[in-house]
């Protein structure tokens, strides 16, 4: 089994890039990681699995699996040592208790009452915790991610494209003369527009695609491994696809600006920049239309 994720490793990597590598994907799991410590046996494609995140993580592979555990960080340069320590702990553990002592529990004990890293150890059950995280992701109204998680997923995918030349490209969206609907219709009718805009992006967009409700009445989509010309044909589809009918017969529509990498995207903020300024000419110049940034070029070499 290969590992089904490209893993680049970043030198400043982020409490955001932790989640998305130990939560987000899922593939260190707390039941992984406990087969690795021998709470049960390995398959040989979790092996396989395993082997190949610690060649792509690196010294990072210690690291995941402490947070795994814990949802704390340690650096690379304690984690394996520490790792090892616990396992060594949970060795002897299950040799006085005459019984299989399972991994988290030799690393609350080791970490908690021996070194001391963790004095307010809290048991959280893992799908509770998974859902605590969900949530805190989610916009209440329209059930897209939200605003921090757009911008956590936008650096990650850009800092991806600047290392690795992965496209990628950002969709915005400002839904047109919003204010006019909440003022003629309240703002119950304007929620409802939302959330149905919300729904419809979730179900028009594809698997990979990450949909965030960006702002008040403003939506973005992130589109991995997507440059631009297949950027702006999802973005006419969306543009025909979000209009939303009003209990008088009008219809709500939206604006899109749409920006790709390229050479001179440097950060996550240069491409919201373009994208933002595409929306912005769009709405001046008569909304309900698409403009994609013309500013595209050649992207960087992989690996520069």
């Amino acid at each position: 089994m290969t590992v089904p994720y490209d893993l680049p490793q970043f030198a400043d990597e982020a409490d955001a890039d932790r989640r998305w590598w130990i939560l987000g994907l899922g593939a260190l799991s707390l039941d992984l990681v406990s087969a690795l410590a021998g709470d049960r046996p390995l398959s040989a494609a979790e092996k396989d699995l395993l082997d190949g995140l610690e060649q792509s993580r690196g010294p990072s592979y210690y690291s995941d699996i402490l947070y795994a555990i814990t949802h704390r960080y340690f650096s690379p340069d304690d984690a394996e040592d520490h790792w090892r320590a616990i396992l060594h702990h949970k060795f002897e553990l299950s040799g006085t208790l005459g019984r299989n002592v399972r991994i988290v529990v030799a690393a609350l004990d080791y970490l908690s009452n021996i070194t001391a890293h963790m004095d307010s150890a809290t048991l959280v059950d893992e799908e509770h915790l998974d859902g605590i995280v969900e949530l805190s992701l989610r916009d209440g109204l329209t059930d897209l991610f939200n605003h921090t998680y757009f911008y956590q997923q936008i650096d990650f995918e850009v800092r991806r494209y600047v290392r690795y030349g992965t496209p990628v490209s950002l969709v915005l969206i400002d839904i047109d003369d919003f204010k006019a609907v909440n003022d003629t219709f309240g703002h119950r009718q304007g929620d409802m527009i939302l959330a149905a805009m919300g729904r419809k992006l979730m179900s028009v967009s594809r698997e990979a695609d990450v949909c965030c409700r960006y702002g008040g009445e403003e939506f973005a989509v992130i589109l991995p491994m997507t440059d631009v010309t297949e950027a702006g044909a999802i973005a006419v589809r969306l543009n025909r696809e979000l209009a939303e009918r009003l209990p008088d017969g009008r219809v709500v529509t939206v604006s899109i600006g749409v920006a790709s990498c390229g050479t001179k995207t440097g950060t996550s903020r240069d491409l919201v920049e373009r994208a933002d300024a595409a929306l912005y000419q769009v709405k001046r110049s008569g909304k309900n239309r698409v403009l994609v940034d013309a500013g595209v070029d050649a992207g960087p070499e992989a690996g520069g």
